[in-house]
């Protein structure tokens, strides 16, 4: 059992393959999920045009970009 901060909240839980508690992980998912279907419908988007359109933070797109989490083609 390994024990880790929340890379979002801080909060302590049991790491298992997120480096994200549960309820951070369910945002994350969501984000994810928002930037997707904003691709599909605007696939020439920049990062900025995400965060204008989905009003994800502008850190997080950047983040998930960073992380290969994000469905940028590129």
């Amino acid at each position: 059992m390994l024990l880790a901060n929340c890379k979002h909240c801080g909060q302590l839980y049991i790491r298992q393959k997120s480096a994200y508690c549960a309820e951070c992980r369910r945002l994350h998912d969501k984000y994810y999920f928002m930037m997707r279907d904003c691709l599909k419908e605007n696939p020439n988007s920049t990062v900025l045009d995400i965060h204008e359109k989905t009003g994800i933070p502008l850190a997080k797109v950047l983040e998930m970009h960073r992380e290969d989490y994000s469905p940028f083609s590129s």
